[in-house]
């Protein structure tokens, strides 16, 4: 089976695998907080706030991919991802490249952390069992804001 990349990534690599879609993400996500650096460098502020904002879409997709039938870590992960979203906010206002640091240096780990449970899980025989009676999944955080952003939106245009 091959590496994939974010060079050599096609839909058929990652149709029912969410894992990898999460390990992309995060690289992806790597990638575009140092194109923000060298850009806030190059004094390109315009592609810098386009850059960030890509990362804080980048990581309201990874919100949606949490499941919170995992308990308090997916919880701390919803924390960790606002908190990161809030820090890029926060760099782009300031075109500040240390908060971007920060933010990269903490998404660094996670994709770290995320590539070795890739390994470790493959290594352990699936079990579709486990997936039998699934519960009924409490509504994500983040889908909850976009829902309420755009009821508001919906209500502000027919006002």
């Amino acid at each position: 089976m091959k590496e994939i990349t974010l060079q050599n990534v096609e839909l058929s690599d990652i149709h029912d695998r969410p894992e990898l879609i999460t390990s992309l993400l995060y690289k992806k996500l790597l990638q575009k907080i140092d194109e923000a650096i060298i850009e806030i460098d190059d004094k390109k502020f315009d592609k810098a706030n386009y850059s960030m904002q890509l990362c804080n879409d980048l990581l309201t997709r990874l919100g949606f991919g949490i499941k919170y039938e995992a308990g308090i870590i997916a919880d701390r992960l919803e924390m960790l991802y606002q908190y990161l979203f809030d820090l890029i906010i926060l760099a782009n206002l300031k075109k500040d490249t240390a908060l971007l640091s920060e933010a990269k240096k903490i998404i660094g780990d996670l994709d770290e952390a995320w590539d070795i449970a890739m390994k470790k899980e493959k290594s352990v025989p699936y079990s579709s069992k486990s997936q039998a009676c699934t519960p009924s999944l409490p509504i994500n955080p983040y889908q909850q804001r976009e829902i309420l952003q755009e009821a508001y939106d919906l209500k502000n245009t027919r006002e």
